[in-house]
C-alpha cells in the first residue's frame, strides 16, 4: 500500500468531528473576535514553546494526582493504560497551546478529547475542572517566569486565558451534540410507536365499524317492510354515524401518517397537480356548478406530489363546502417571494369570524354542526402538518359572509 493510500484509508476512518456537530473555521474565527483573541495574543504564545515544552509533564502530573483523589474519577480510570493515554493526550495539548498553531486539525483535536472524555463516561464537570486547574497552575508558573516583567507576564496569561476558553467550549459541545442526539433518537422512537400503535388502533377499528354499516345496509334492505319510519330513522343514524367514524379513523391516521420530511421529493409543476385535484373533485365542482380557475401560472417546486394535491384538494373542496353563493367562485393563484413561493386558495363562500380563525388550523376544530356541512376536522391541519414540514407557513383572511383566502408558502429549493 502505498504512503498517499495509507493516509486515504486513515482519513476514511476519522469521522469529521467539526463537521458532524456543525463547527467549522468561520464560526471559529466569529468565537476568537467575540472574546477578543487576535494575532498578538497567538504570537504571545508562540515566544513560549520553551515555557510549555518545561512544565507540561509536571502540570499534568498534578492535576491526575489531584483528579484521582475523587471517587468518581477513580472508579472510572481504573486503567493504568487509559490514564498513561490520557497524561501524554494532555501533556501534547499543554506543548501545542504554546505553539501557535490554530488551525483546523488542532481545534479538530479538541473536540476529539471532548468524544473521548464522553465515550469513557467522564462528566463535563471533570472536564472543566481539568481547565481550571491548569489555568490556576500554569498563572503561577507565568507569574513566576515573568516576576521581573509583569506586564508582559499578564499578556500571556491573558492570551492562554482566551484559547483555553475557546478549547474548552468545544469539547463540551460534543457533549451537548451527544446529548441532543440522544433525545432526538428517543423522540424519534416515541414518535413512531405512537404512529405504529395510531395504525393498528385504526385498523381494528374500521373492522367493527364496516360490520355496523354493512348490517345496517342489509337490515334497511332486507326486513324494511318490518320496521316503523321510527326504527328506521335509527338504523339510518346508525350507518350514518359508522361512516362519519369511519372517515375520521382515515383522516386521522392520514394526520400521522405524514412524515417530517417527504421521501419522495420530485420537481413538480403544479398547474397539473391542480388539474389532477380538479379530476378528483370533479363530482362536487359540476353538483354546485363551481368556478374553478388559476389566476395566474403555478410554478413548479421540488416536493412530493401527494401530499401537496392533498393540501390543494383539501382547500378547494372547504372552498366548495362552505360556500352558499350562486356560482360559488374558487381562485387560485401563486405569486414568487424571496426565497419561497406564496401560494393562495381563494373563495366567495361563507368566511370564518376573526374569534375562530386561529382555532381552523387545529385538528378536529369544527366550528359547524355535521347537519350543516359534514367532514371531520381534520382536513386543515393536514395542510398544516405538510406545509410545515416543508419550512412553510399556512395562514388565512377571512370576513364572515364574504369568503376566505387561504395562504401557504414552499421553498423554491428542496430543503436540506
Amino acid at each position: 500500500m502505498t504512503s498517499q493510500q495509507t493516509n486515504q484509508s486513515a482519513s476514511k476512518k476519522t469521522p469529521d468531528l467539526m463537521s458532524e456537530i456543525g463547527m467549522d473555521m468561520k464560526e471559529i474565527s466569529r468565537r476568537m473576535s467575540f472574546i477578543g483573541m487576535s494575532n498578538l495574543d497567538v504570537a504571545l504564545l508562540s515566544e513560549m514553546k520553551d515555557f510549555g515544552k518545561k512544565y507540561a509533564d509536571q502540570v499534568v502530573s498534578a492535576f491526575y494526582k489531584h483528579l484521582l483523589a475523587f471517587r468518581e474519577p477513580r472508579l472510572l480510570l481504573k486503567d493504568q493504560g487509559t490514564i498513561d493515554r490520557l497524561k501524554s493526550s494532555q501533556k501534547n495539548y499543554l506543548i501545542e497551546v504554546f505553539q501557535g498553531r490554530f488551525d483546523k486539525a488542532y481545534f479538530e483535536r479538541r473536540i476529539r478529547v471532548g468524544a473521548v472524555h464522553h465515550r469513557i463516561g467522564l462528566k463535563p464537570k471533570w472536564f472543566l475542572d481539568a481547565y481550571a486547574f491548569y489555568e490556576n497552575t500554569l498563572s503561577s508558573l507565568i507569574a513566576e517566569a515573568y516576576q521581573h516583567e509583569a506586564d508582559r507576564g499578564l499578556a500571556r496569561d491573558q492570551a492562554l486565558r482566551k484559547i483555553f476558553r475557546i478549547d474548552m467550549v468545544l469539547a463540551l459541545e460534543y457533549y451537548q451534540y451527544s446529548a441532543n442526539l440522544e433525545m432526538t433518537t428517543k423522540i424519534k422512537s416515541n414518535v413512531q410507536g405512537i404512529d405504529d400503535f395510531t395504525r393498528m388502533l385504526s385498523h381494528d377499528l374500521k373492522e367493527p365499524l364496516r360490520g355496523i354499516e354493512a348490517f345496517s345496509s342489509f337490515l334497511l334492505e332486507d326486513y324494511a317492510s318490518l320496521l316503523d319510519p321510527q326504527g328506521k330513522r335509527y338504523l339510518n343514524f346508525l350507518k350514518e354515524s359508522s361512516t362519519r367514524m369511519k372517515d375520521l379513523i382515515h383522516d386521522l391516521l392520514t394526520l400521522v401518517s405524514i412524515p417530517e420530511k417527504s421521501l419522495h421529493a420530485d420537481k413538480v409543476d403544479l398547474n397539473i397537480l391542480l388539474n389532477q385535484v380538479k379530476q378528483d373533485l370533479d363530482f362536487a365542482i359540476k353538483q354546485k356548478q363551481v368556478v374553478l380557475s388559476s389566476k395566474s401560472p403555478l410554478p413548479i417546486v421540488r416536493c412530493d406530489p401527494i401530499q401537496v394535491a392533498e393540501v390543494f384538494k383539501n382547500l378547494i373542496s372547504n372552498a366548495i363546502k362552505f360556500n352558499s353563493s350562486s356560482p360559488p367562485i374558487v381562485e387560485v393563484a401563486a405569486k414568487e417571494r424571496a426565497g419561497f413561493f406564496q401560494l393562495s386558495v381563494k373563495d366567495n363562500g361563507i368566511g370564518i369570524k376573526s374569534s375562530y380563525q386561529d382555532q381552523v388550523l387545529l385538528p378536529f376544530e369544527r366550528l359547524h354542526h355535521y347537519e350543516e356541512f359534514e367532514g371531520t376536522g381534520v382536513g386543515l391541519a393536514i395542510c398544516k402538518k405538510v406545509v410545515e414540514n416543508y419550512g412553510g407557513k399556512i395562514w388565512l383572511e377571512s370576513e364572515e359572509g364574504l369568503g376566505s383566502i387561504f395562504y401557504f408558502t414552499l421553498p423554491k429549493e428542496e430543503q436540506d
